[in-house]
């Protein structure tokens, strides 16, 4: 039971998700080379919500009232962004001529 009172916790909390979205961010820039990077910005994203719920800037609007709701919206907004960033690459990159493209 502590663990479950310790891990909702550590999910509700702004900073938990900026740092993990940092530190993920690092990682990939540093060590992987871009394969992480849509679950740093999905992080980073959390973070924001969390930190709007928190201090009440939608008023009575709540993004998150459990810890599955903020995994939900971590994964889909994972999905989204790698998406994105797929789109973002793909048009960047219209211009070069590549010998792999039939």
């Amino acid at each position: 039971m502590e663990f479950y009172l310790s891990f909702s916790y550590w999910m509700f909390q702004p900073f938990f998700w900026v740092v993990l979205g940092i530190s993920i961010i690092i990682i990939d820039v540093f060590f992987i080379g871009g394969v992480l990077l849509p679950f740093g910005i999905s992080s980073l994203i959390i973070a924001a919500f969390r930190f709007s719920d928190q201090n009440m800037f939608l008023e009575d609007f709540l993004f998150f009232e459990t810890w599955r709701d903020i995994l939900l919206y971590y994964s889909l907004l994972s999905l989204f962004s790698l998406g994105a960033l797929r789109l973002f690459v793909k048009i960047g990159d219209k211009n070069k001529i590549d010998i792999n493209d039939y």
